[in-house]
């Protein structure tokens, strides 16, 4: 899915609609896992909002930039991949800048008018395949694509053949409205990219899932696997079209079970989910959900998941936000989050003895501790694992490497710790033990 961005509001490319609120607009379009961000004028606001999509953890592809060092900096920002002309590589300053960055770079052209022949953007994608790994060919109007054998249907087998020859995807974009041109664009081995339909009504985003999904079963449901937003995987379910269809309306975690029918859940028990993302598998023949549990958990067994129990960072950050909101006399934690000076003294501390550590155990024993006093803070804060993990996946985008430096307070902390290490030590291997246990 395309989102058309103007002012800081979604908004359609060529439809009139009212401006819609981005951060809605963004969870709805992201559920399907990646979303086309396209910025149609360079205002403020309009960066803003490609910003806070991007703290979401959607992963985007970014349209619109206006300078070769604003595509890098969207790449270090945590930008997927940026959609450039293709005439950009024309230029060898252009080359020596982000050639390298292949996998990053999406080249975009106006598909010619002839339907019948593949010749001038054959030898487009054959320019570019150095540079990209990716292509976003615009139609005028894709219309008559759903009619097998027609010639835009073969023209896109045809460049989706030519495109594999270097390694190349192909994705098209033009005016597509129906579940008809959906699936027989898919079918030519290409794959859509839809705009303005998403918007105005006559596509809903369950249909770029819907259509798509195989299954075998005589019942004709499909295997689903439903997971947190850390990929903990909290049960296995059934979905059918109709369930996955009510689930994305409503972003919620709604199935189909074989007794009930559409099963919406946690209504009952409080326990229900918000949707974050809904994917095929690669065979397309099974689904999982991205949820954020509420309530207990999953199981009926009043367990966060059916596996197994609660565990690992997921379950200390859940720890965490309950003593935050339902606290406990005496609980360690409680205290922590009502005393500030302590915890960032406790935190301090425990950096200060993880450096010091030498043997894996001991190691691994005040990595908990900072993590423990890190969560802590990041609960006090309004910080979930997510949040932090969306920026670990974020930096892990850059293309431009930091410089790393040092601020010159903690070279002078570091070298104070090791002398105040040291000296322990030295004071430790001074005291001399007699036979008996006796000091001497």
């Amino acid at each position: 899915p395309s989102l058309f961005i103007r002012g800081g509001k979604g908004v359609a490319f060529e439809a009139e609609i009212k401006p819609l609120d981005i951060t809605e607009l963004s969870k709805s379009l992201g559920l399907v896992g990646e979303l086309t961000v396209v910025a149609l004028d360079d205002k403020k606001d309009t960066w803003e909002a490609v910003k806070s999509i991007l703290r979401t953890g959607i992963p985007i592809r970014l349209e619109g930039v206006r300078t070769l060092d604003d595509a890098l900096a969207h790449l270090d920002s945590g930008v997927a991949k940026v959609v450039l002309p293709a005439k950009t590589w024309d230029d060898e300053e252009v080359v020596r800048m982000i050639g390298k960055y292949r996998d990053r770079f999406v080249a975009a052209f106006q598909a010619s008018e002839e339907v019948k022949s593949i010749v001038d953007e054959s030898k487009q994608i054959e320019k570019v395949s150095k540079y990209v790994s990716e292509v976003l060919i615009t139609f005028d109007n894709v219309s008559g694509v759903e009619i097998s054998g027609s010639p835009l249907s073969l023209k896109l087998k045809a460049l989706n053949d030519q495109a594999k020859k270097f390694q190349v995807r192909v994705n098209v974009t033009g005016g597509i409205e129906t579940v008809n041109q959906l699936v027989a664009i898919d079918k030519s081995g290409v794959r859509p990219q839809v705009g303005d339909a998403l918007v105005t009504g006559k596509l809903e985003i369950s249909q770029l899932v819907v259509p798509f999904i195989r299954t075998d079963r005589a019942d004709n449901l499909f295997t689903t696997v439903v997971v947190d937003e850390m990929h903990v995987a909290l049960g296995l379910v059934y979905s059918n079209k109709d369930s996955i269809t009510e689930a994305m309306r409503k972003q919620a975690g709604i199935y189909h079970s074989r007794r009930r029918g559409l099963w919406h859940k946690g209504l009952s028990s409080g326990a229900t989910q918000d949707l974050k993302q809904v994917i095929l598998d690669c065979d397309r023949d099974a689904v999982r959900f991205v949820v954020r549990q509420n309530g207990v958990g999953f199981c009926h067994l009043n367990r966060y998941t059916c596996w197994d129990s609660d565990r690992g960072v997921g379950h200390l950050f859940r720890t965490l936000l309950n003593r935050k909101n339902n606290p406990v006399e005496g609980s360690y934690t409680n205290k922590l989050l009502n005393k500030t000076e302590m915890l960032n003294a406790k935190m301090l501390e425990e950096a200060t003895e993880i450096i010091e550590a030498k043997e894996k155990d001991h190691v691994a024993g005040e990595a908990a501790d900072v993590l423990y006093f890190a969560s802590v803070i990041c609960t006090r804060a309004g910080v979930s694992w997510k949040d932090v993990e969306n920026h670990l996946d974020r930096r892990s985008r850059r293309v431009r490497r930091r410089k790393g430096a040092t601020k010159p307070y903690a070279v002078a902390l570091l070298r104070e710790t090791k002398d105040k290490a040291k000296s322990k030590a030295d004071n430790v291997s001074g005291v001399k033990l007699e036979e008996g246990g006796k000091k001497a």
